[in-house]
Order: structure tokens, then C-alpha cells, then sequence
């Protein structure tokens, strides 16, 4: 297993922020992800996973850590006609399509999410009113102390929204088991083909984004109605800008920095506090060194 020095790992996360890493890694499978993991405890290092890079924020200053990317643990395997186990590299919108070939419904969701299992997981990813949380059984994860695999089931996940009992400072989300149902082919295809119009229409897709930069702040407030109501939408710092397609979502226009990420968040984080009395919340997880003004973000 190759451990990789001074590695620009820009191209990983959909947001295009530029970053390099002290030292990459890109194991293939789960005993390469778990060598890899017990080469970091030998030699003093920190361990970041990475998956799809689509709910990321690299930071542009220093990752110091040794960055695991686990998209090359991407496997299916079938444990029954309706069961699967799923890497935690495996690309969201690359199951959603397996599954419609076999009529199996309950992943329509994941056609838009750029992001990998394990993130999706993790964050208990969602769309069009369904998350990971509805098809979920259990997964295996590995105890970043320890080295020891755990299974866990639903209830030790504690989901909510975006989030669960994962903490990936603590443990690494391996592989997860899910349960699909059965339903008509057209059916399944024509609510896929309906959530791709959505998203086309209301969705900057061509452009560099993280997707949802906040979490909804209220039930029937989404966080892009409140930004816009706000005036902030096209809202530009350095080379970050807020879209003129949907308001949540945060555009790199060029070569920005995490610092410009940061500061556009800020910003609006406080024209909602100021004019609204709202705190708005980033979906977005941090990777590698933040000063103390720039963790604020999620901390306020």
C-alpha cells in the first residue's frame, strides 16, 4: 500500500478548493484501508477519510494528516434479492442505478448526491423527502483506536437530520448493509426522471459547490429561500460566490481559497443573525487546519 507525499488533492472534492496533502492514501480494500490505518498509529499520524468530497471543505493552508481516500472501496454485494452491502467508496447515484434495473426502490433519492456511501451515511444524507436513514439495517466500523471492526445497527446510529452517532475522529464507516423494496420499473424510473428535472432546474450542477451549504435553519424555512430573502444571493467574496441559481448552494468561480469559503459563509451567517435572528448551520465538514476565526462558522 503506497503512501503518497505532498499530494495535491484538489481534484477530490467538488468544490475545487486548492489543497495539498502531507501524505495520501488510497487503499482498494477494507484490509488495505485497515494496514493503512495501523501505519498511521505506528508513525504518529493523524487519519482524515475522504469519500465522494461532495459535503467536504479542504483546507487550503495545511492537511497535515494523512488523507485516506476510500473511493476504491465501491463493492455491491448481494445478500439477498432485496439486502445488499455497500462499500464505503461506492458512488451514491451509481447504486441508485443498479437498483432500478432490478425494480428495487428506496435508493431514488441518491440520484443527485455526488457524494460516497460512508459521507452518506455519516451525515444521513437525504433528498426529495427520503435519507439514508429509511433503507438502513447496519454497518460495519472500524474503531480507529482499537483497529477492531463493530457492527452497528440502527438503533446504535442515533440518526437525525444530517447527522448520526458517527464520529469520524473516532471511527471509520467500512461497509453498510441496506434493505430495497420491490416496485414497478417505470414507477421507480419515472421518480428518478422527476428528481433529475428538479435538480436541473434548480441546481447550478455545472458549477464547483459542495451542494447544501447550510442545514434547513427551520422546518418550512429551507436555508436558500432565507439567504435570498436576505439579499445575499450572487453575494461574491475573492472567488467564492453565493448562486444565482439556488442560494444555498456556494460557487467556486476560479482557484478559491477555504479562507474565501469561510469568509462567505461568515458573512452570511451574520446577515441571518442580524436581519433575521436565524443561525444558520454549515453541512459542510472541515478538513485539515482552520483558525480559530474561520471553526467559528460552525461553531456560532
Amino acid at each position: 500500500m503506497e503512501i503518497k507525499k505532498n499530494v495535491d488533492v484538489t481534484a477530490l472534492s467538488t468544490l475545487r478548493i486548492q489543497a495539498s496533502a502531507d501524505f495520501f492514501a488510497e487503499p482498494e480494500s477494507v484490509d488495505e484501508l485497515i494496514k493503512v490505518v495501523k501505519f498511521a498509529k505506528d508513525n504518529g499520524l493523524n487519519v482524515t477519510f475522504l469519500g465522494g468530497g461532495s459535503n467536504s471543505l479542504l483546507s487550503s493552508r495545511k492537511i497535515d494528516s494523512l488523507l485516506v481516500s476510500t473511493l476504491k472501496i465501491d463493492f455491491i454485494d448481494e445478500k439477498s434479492e432485496t439486502i445488499f452491502e455497500l462499500g464505503a467508496g461506492l458512488k451514491m447515484p451509481r447504486f441508485c442505478g443498479k437498483m432500478i434495473h432490478r425494480s428495487l426502490s428506496g435508493a431514488e433519492f441518491m440520484v443527485g448526491i455526488p457524494g460516497s456511501v460512508g459521507g452518506g451515511i455519516v451525515m444521513n444524507a437525504g433528498a426529495h423527502g427520503r435519507e439514508f436513514s429509511d433503507i438502513f439495517i447496519s454497518a460495519k466500523i472500524l474503531d480507529l483506536d482499537t483497529l477492531k471492526v463493530h457492527e452497528f445497527k440502527h438503533g446504535d446510529m442515533d440518526f437525525k437530520y444530517r447527522a448520526s452517532s458517527i464520529d469520524p475522529e473516532k471511527y471509520c464507516l467500512l461497509s453498510a448493509t441496506v434493505k430495497l423494496d420491490y416496485a414497478a420499473k417505470d414507477e421507480i424510473r419515472e421518480r428518478v426522471a422527476s428528481y433529475n428535472r428538479s435538480r436541473t432546474s434548480s441546481q447550478p450542477l455545472k458549477a464547483w459547490t459542495c451542494g447544501c451549504t447550510f442545514k434547513n435553519p427551520l422546518p418550512d424555512y429551507p436555508a436558500g429561500k432565507l439567504i435570498q430573502d436576505l439579499g445575499a444571493k450572487e453575494l461574491i467574496i475573492g472567488q467564492m460566490q453565493v448562486s444565482d441559481v439556488h442560494a444555498n448552494f456556494f460557487e467556486n468561480t476560479g482557484t478559491a481559497s477555504s479562507s474565501e469559503f469561510c469568509q462567505l459563509v461568515s458573512t452570511v451567517q451574520g446577515l441571518a443573525r442580524e436581519k433575521k435572528n436565524i443561525e444558520l448551520f454549515p453541512e459542510v465538514k472541515p478538513i485539515g487546519f482552520f483558525t480559530d476565526d474561520e471553526k467559528k462558522i460552525w461553531l456560532n
